[in-house]
């Protein structure tokens, strides 16, 4: 599972809620979320600021296994 929808639904927030809690649109965070868009810098900025304890190591960490 993505490492933002785990951390989402840990928190217990909505996609919506989400997305407007990082000041994105709805459609752009789905994106993000769903592996169709990679994070921004300025995104993974903003989420950092939002949950200050998030694991960005873990947030940008590449599926190994894959290669």
């Amino acid at each position: 599972m993505n490492y933002f929808k785990s951390f989402r639904k840990s928190q217990k927030l909505t996609q919506k809620e989400m997305a407007t809690l990082l000041g994105y649109s709805y459609s752009h965070y789905v994106k993000i979320e769903d592996s169709y868009s990679n994070p921004s810098i300025e995104f993974l900025r903003k989420f950092k600021n939002a949950f200050p304890n998030s694991d960005m190591n873990e947030a940008i960490k590449k599926d190994l296994s894959t290669n």
